[in-house]
């Protein structure tokens, strides 16, 4: 499987932690770990702490030239970052929605990827950076795509 994560990645996890008008701690905490995690080098670093620091939203993001593979990984980590506080808001749902039109994901890629992040999420904590293993999604989305094929 063929992933291609990097800054726009983490830039959509800062657009759904803007929507509901902040980002709560646990969630920026979890995209600087998501960062360093999938290896930003200090460029990157500096655009999503700048980001972090404004109102950001997803018309800011680049969505075109990501492979399937990584706009299912993108929407899954999205989903992993409006559930970090606790709940998912109706804004961050609004958001998700966006950001999976605009990945091209059929509702069974989405179902599918939310239930892998969720159950992920639900599960004992992790070691990595933010609480959250983005190797483990990639491993288990790749598991999961050949449940789905390309829907």
């Amino acid at each position: 499987m063929s992933f291609d994560i990097g800054r726009d990645t983490v830039l959509a996890l800062v657009a759904v932690a803007w929507a509901d008008g902040k980002v709560d701690p646990a969630e920026a905490a979890g995209i600087r770990g998501a960062a360093e995690q999938l290896g930003l080098g200090p460029d990157g670093h500096k655009v999503v702490e700048a980001a972090l620091g404004r109102r950001f939203d997803m018309n800011e993001v680049e969505t075109v030239r990501m492979n399937r593979h990584t706009r299912l990984f993108t929407f899954a980590a999205a989903v992993w970052i409006a559930s970090v506080d606790g709940a998912i808001a109706a804004a961050e749902e609004s958001v998700l929605a966006l950001l999976a039109d605009r990945l091209g994901l059929s509702q069974v890629a989405r179902d599918r990827a939310r239930t892998v992040a969720l159950g992920l999420h639900a599960g004992p904590p992790s070691q990595r950076p933010g609480g959250f293993d983005l190797v483990a999604l990639k491993s288990q989305l790749s598991t999961g795509l050949s449940q789905i094929g390309d829907s």
